[in-house]
C-alpha cells in the first residue's frame, strides 16, 4: 500500500511543479484582491484533484496491467487512490491555513465564524467531488470519464430548471442548514469511504 502511494506521489511530482506557478500567480492575486477563502479553495482542489492525475497517467502507461500481476490486491490499487487524495487534502490545508492567516495578518482582515462555514464547506466539496469523480475515472477511463463528467455538470441545472416550482426557499433553507455545516465534512468522508466501495466492485470487474 506504502509502495502504491509513493508510486503516485512520484508520477504526480512534475505535474506539481508545473502547477506552482499557478499557485504562485494565485497567492499575489488573493493578496490584492483581499480574498482568502477564495485561495484556500483553490489550493486545496488543485491539490486533492491530482489522485486523478495519477489515475490517467496509469491508464496511459498501462500500469494496470502490471499491477494485477503482483501480490497485491485490487482493492488495495483502488484504495490507495483514496487514501492519496485525503492525503493530498490535508497537505493543500496544511500549505494554505499559513499563508490564509498571514494575509489576513496584512489586510488587516479578522478571522470569523464565516470563514470556518467556508473551511468546512470547501473540505466537504473536495471529499464529495472526489467521491464522484474517482469512481467515474476508474469505470470509464480518462477520457471518456471527462465525457460522462461534463453530462452530469448539466444534470443538476436541467433538474433545478424543470423542478423549480417545488425548490423550496433557497435563503430560508440556507439558515436552517448553516447550523449543522460543521458536520458536512464527516459527510463527506462518509461518501467517500462509500464511494471506494464502489470503486473496488468497479475495478474488480474490469480487465487489463
Amino acid at each position: 500500500m506504502v509502495g502504491l502511494i509513493l508510486k503516485d506521489l512520484m508520477t504526480i511530482q512534475r505535474q506539481m511543479k508545473a502547477q506552482a506557478f499557478v499557485l504562485v500567480f494565485l497567492l499575489v492575486m488573493a493578496i490584492f484582491m483581499q480574498q482568502s477563502a477564495m485561495l484556500l479553495a483553490i489550493i486545496v482542489f488543485i491539490v486533492t484533484i491530482q489522485a486523478i492525475t495519477a489515475l490517467s497517467y496509469d491508464e496511459q502507461s498501462k500500469w494496470d496491467k502490471y499491477a494485477n500481476t503482483l501480490p497485491i490486491s485490487k482493492a488495495d490499487i483502488v484504495f490507495s487512490k483514496y487514501i492519496l487524495s485525503v492525503m493530498l487534502m490535508i497537505i493543500g490545508l496544511v500549505m494554505a491555513l499559513p499563508i490564509i492567516f498571514f494575509i489576513n495578518f496584512f489586510t488587516n482582515n479578522e478571522i470569523t465564524s464565516e470563514f470556518f462555514l467556508t473551511f468546512n464547506l470547501i473540505v466537504t466539496l473536495a471529499l464529495c467531488s472526489l467521491a464522484v469523480l474517482l469512481p467515474i475515472y476508474i469505470k470509464f477511463g480518462s477520457i471518456k470519464g471527462r465525457i460522462v463528467l461534463i453530462a452530469l455538470c448539466f444534470i443538476p441545472g436541467f433538474l433545478t430548471g424543470m423542478f423549480k416550482e417545488y425548490i423550496p426557499d433557497m435563503p430560508q433553507t440556507f439558515l436552517y442548514l448553516k447550523q449543522y455545516v460543521y458536520l458536512t465534512p464527516f459527510g463527506g468522508l462518509l461518501l467517500l469511504c462509500l464511494s471506494s466501495l464502489v470503486s473496488t466492485a468497479i475495478y474488480k470487474r474490469k480487465e487489463f
